[in-house]
């Protein structure tokens, strides 16, 4: 894993919570990073180290609720209203495909989290706001 693997805006689990990362700032002396945190279904704050921290694993219901901008159909006639198309791959993976104005994917991809899906949203240029 790379060493900064969250960013702002990642969705991630602290204890049994939900948090959003709203910054996080690198300790030398520690040789650790600490992310400050905000629980999405309250104003609770914590800044943790990164070790504390637990990424969401994607799920089919993660992207049903997020699915008007993530197209898990397999019906090719209506890819083109969606951006991309996720679908389950093998274990806990999920494969990643980008359309094209003629309808070609190719896989680009796979994915096991949430921040994971995230990161490639704001890549692709697509809002990355998810609900969990």
């Amino acid at each position: 894993m790379d060493k900064l693997e969250y960013i702002p805006g990642d969705l991630v689990k602290f204890v049994t919570n939900t948090y959003t990362i709203v910054n996080f700032e690198e300790n030398f002396l520690h040789n650790k990073i600490c992310y400050a945190l905000i629980s999405t279904n309250s104003t609770k704050t914590a800044l943790v180290a990164d070790r504390d921290i637990l990424p969401i694993p994607l799920t089919t219901e993660i992207l049903e609720k997020n699915s008007h901008w993530v197209y898990t159909k397999p019906d090719i006639e209506e890819y083109g209203y969606f951006p991309i198309y996720i679908e389950k791959g093998i274990g806990d993976e999920f494969d990643v495909y980008p359309f094209t104005d003629n309808n070609v994917c190719k896989q680009i991809a796979y994915i096991k989290y949430v921040h994971e899906l995230q990161h490639l949203l704001f890549g692709l240029g697509i809002n990355h706001k998810m609900e969990v």
